[in-house]
């Protein structure tokens, strides 16, 4: 393999212009825009053999009804054009995208690789800000701001930038809002690719808030299935779509908000404590993605830890003692 690229398509809440306008900087790298002709599509030069795009997909396809494709719809990719890099993705030939674990993979990088984005909002809810918030908002929504920090002091961009998205909570962090959007694909894609018929992605907007709201309150559950049960936890997945099989993001949203007793249960069980200080979409997302791997990849499964160890410390033909008390 020497060349791949791969991405997500979402549709966002915000508009789609606004969004790519706002999409400042990856880590210290400014996104440009490569062909003017293209106003709504950046990409990010990390390198001659890897560079991130972030365009928007819908504007693309604006003289094209036949295919379909929300005009709001925004993808994010990643392209790289060597093999060394390919290879950190568990990727030596082409076989191995056969693999599913190769996209949770993927997916993963691509989760890492927006956390390296800058994007800002020109529109927050000042209301809700302090007055020293509001003004330091307001300086950091200039591009000049950061642009004067790409020659500051090595950490000085990353912690001006977590400053940032520290003030901007809730509906004002649209950094957040993206990468929500991101793990519910994720999740949606990693379910679907284990059942064994076609699942096919609905068109329209992605899942929000408010399609959440929805699964939640079960309405998006047919009365047959209100007894459905996580094939792992046992617990009610009455809540999310008639296909799913393991507790996934919208189950997890649901127990967060109804049953923090259950979902802390099982942030303790399936959340490593390093993690634990995450942000909420991405604890949801390493809860459900550990939660599927416990049934359909026992290779890393804890429970077969001490297997493993057995059969790499004492092989069948080593001679062995063995000891019982008189």
């Amino acid at each position: 393999m020497v060349n791949i690229e791969f991405g997500l398509n979402i549709i966002p809440e915000i508009d789609i212009q606004n969004l790519i306008n706002n999409i400042l900087y990856y880590k210290k790298t400014p996104f440009k825009i490569p062909e003017p002709k293209n106003q709504f599509s950046k990409r990010s030069n990390n390198s001659k053999y890897k560079y991130l795009k972030a365009y928007a997909k819908g504007l693309q396809f604006a003289d094209s009804p036949q295919f379909r494709i929300n005009l709001n719809t925004f993808r994010f990719e990643v392209k790289s054009k060597k093999s060394l890099n390919i290879k950190k993705y568990g990727i030596d030939d082409v076989t191995d995208l056969l693999k599913i674990e190769i996209y949770q993979r993927l997916g993963q990088e691509l989760l890492n690789e927006w956390d390296n984005v800058l994007l800002t909002n020109l529109t927050p809810d000042f209301s809700i800000l302090k007055p020293d918030e509001v003004q330091y908002i307001k300086r950091a929504n200039n591009p000049d701001f950061w642009n004067g920090l790409t020659d500051a002091t090595r950490n000085k961009f990353s912690n001006e930038k977590r400053k940032y998205y520290k003030i901007l909570t809730g509906k004002n962090n649209l950094h957040t809002q993206i990468k929500g959007q991101f793990v519910d694909k994720i999740l949606f894609l990693a379910e679907s690719a284990n059942l064994p018929q076609r699942t096919l992605i609905k068109s329209g907007k992605g899942q929000n808030s408010q399609t959440y709201l929805k699964e939640i309150k079960g309405q998006s559950a047919p009365p047959q299935q209100l007894n459905r049960l996580c094939l792992v936890t046992d617990l009610s997945i009455s809540m999310q779509k008639k296909t799913s099989k393991y507790l996934c993001s919208a189950g997890l949203k649901y127990y967060k908000e109804n049953e923090p007793e259950t979902y802390q249960r099982l942030k303790e069980k399936y959340l490593t404590p390093e993690k634990w200080s995450l942000d909420l979409p991405e604890q949801i997302y390493f809860i459900a993605h550990n939660i599927r791997n416990t049934k359909t990849n026992p290779k890393h499964n804890p429970r077969y830890s001490r297997k493993r160890f057995e059969i790499r410390n004492y092989p069948p033909d080593q001679l062995q003692f063995n000891f019982t008390n008189t």
